[in-house]
């Protein structure tokens, strides 16, 4: 292994094409005022889904990512707070804001203050600087149970009441225009502008996305069928994702309002009642560093794994494969030490960016602790490694084996998340 490490593989190409990706994040309100509840994160394709945050979590509501801070905003119904965690491991920070009436909303206003909107209490929507410093109450009218707001193109403000079954307007100085929309409505939650101008909004009790145009009249249900729908976002391709109580589940659908799928199946991650649904991008200026080195691996097979060392100063990457043969042995086959189908590879070769291209070395013929016999590998290798990083808790291992003639793609996450934060204080250029 020795020899391996100082063996450079200087001539496999390099890629300089980084992809951006994305993770699924979910608030789920459980039992509504009772748990359990938690913050659930999935991948892309709304798969291998993770418990992010469960710590101070009292009926959470909505998701909000301040990536200048590196943190994550939940807002909590029971408890009246806001609470902050790292964006990248979930961990509990402190507590970003407290005495809310309820706050159910949030979102990141034209001015870069942090809009709230309280479900009692005095019903105005609250604004706070983005260190959690509290500002005023910005509108001069209260509505009851308020739960969706958005902005048009000029900077007026619309939030949606859920008992009131109305969506209310306010100009760009918080000062109530009266109602914008105060029919077809059964219990709005979300609400959104279009590109169009037209005004989304999440009917929770009606089962459906109905669309009304810039001025408040109704033209058609943009997408039915739904039931109980709280949690809107898109996806970078333009898709929506919806959560839908009613089935435990995130549908998506697409620009058009055609549904595609259950891109977070029933109930996946134990999932119970959506009520956010966040999109988080990762930048496409991803950096391989040193914090990235650790024990890696795929939660669906437990039990393998790799470990990963970035040497920065070379800009070289080794790997160690830790894996099983592709069939079982015969019962009667046994070994001295370990299983007889337990298996190891190493790769190694060279980064640029958020990507590594490796050689694969099969090492065979040694003997535990001991020099003879020696141990043989082939200098040219047995195949290619690629690993492709997103962020510092999620990579891609694409691997071809050229004796077995097998290849595919292992998606990777940390065993522990300790080196996390400085893996993202080093990962920008």
């Amino acid at each position: 292994m020795k020899i391996l490490l100082t063996t450079l593989c200087a001539l496999l190409c390099v890629s300089n094409a980084y992809g951006q990706g994305y993770d699924i994040y979910v608030s789920d309100a459980g039992n509504f005022s009772q748990p359990p509840w938690q913050i659930l994160k999935f991948d892309e394709n709304g798969e291998n889904p993770e418990v992010f945050i469960t710590e101070n979590l009292s009926w959470p509501q909505d998701i909000v990512f301040l990536e200048s801070t590196n943190t994550v905003l939940v807002s909590n119904f029971n408890s009246g707070n806001i609470e902050r965690y790292n964006a990248g491991t979930g961990e509990f920070i402190d507590t970003f804001a407290s005495g809310i009436a309820a706050p159910t909303r949030m979102k990141i206003g034209p001015d870069d203050l942090l809009y709230v909107l309280q479900w009692s209490g005095n019903g105005r929507v609250a604004r706070f600087q983005l260190d959690g410093t509290f500002v005023d109450n910005f509108t001069n009218l209260g509505l009851t149970q308020s739960i969706g707001m958005d902005w048009d193109s000029a900077g007026n403000l619309y939030v949606a009441s859920y008992d009131g079954q109305l969506v209310r307007k306010f100009n760009s100085d918080g000062l109530d225009q009266g109602n914008f929309i105060s029919n077809n409505l059964a219990g709005p939650t979300n609400i959104w502008f279009d590109e169009n101008g037209d005004l989304l909004v999440s009917d929770y009790n009606g089962g459906a996305i109905r669309r009304f145009d810039s001025q408040g009249v109704y033209l058609n249900n943009f997408i039915s069928g739904l039931s109980q729908s709280e949690g809107v976002d898109y996806l970078p391709d333009g898709n929506l994702l919806i959560g839908n109580g009613g089935t435990h589940a995130v549908k998506m659908y697409t620009p058009e309002g055609i549904f595609v799928k259950d891109i977070v199946p029933s109930g996946s991650g134990g999932l119970i009642q959506p009520n956010a649904v966040v999109v988080r991008e990762y930048p496409v200026d991803f950096q391989i560093n040193a914090g990235l080195n650790d024990a890696w691996f795929n939660p669906v097979t437990n039990g393998q794994g790799f470990l990963i060392t970035a040497f920065p100063d070379i800009k070289e990457m080794f790997v160690a494969w830790f894996t099983f043969d592709t069939q079982r042995p015969p019962d009667d086959v046994t070994a001295q030490l370990g299983g007889p189908g337990q298996r190891w590879l190493t790769a190694q070769g060279p980064y640029d960016g958020n990507s590594a291209e490796m050689t694969i070395f099969v090492t065979k013929g040694g003997v535990f602790d001991s020099a003879d016999p020696p141990a043989e590998w082939d200098p040219d290798g047995d195949g290619t490694m690629t690993i492709e990083f997103s962020h510092c808790n999620k990579g891609l291992v694409s691997y071809e084996i050229t004796s077995l003639g097998i290849s595919g793609t292992i998606p990777i996450k940390r065993i522990v998340l300790d080196n996390v934060p400085l893996c993202e204080a080093l990962a920008s250029p």
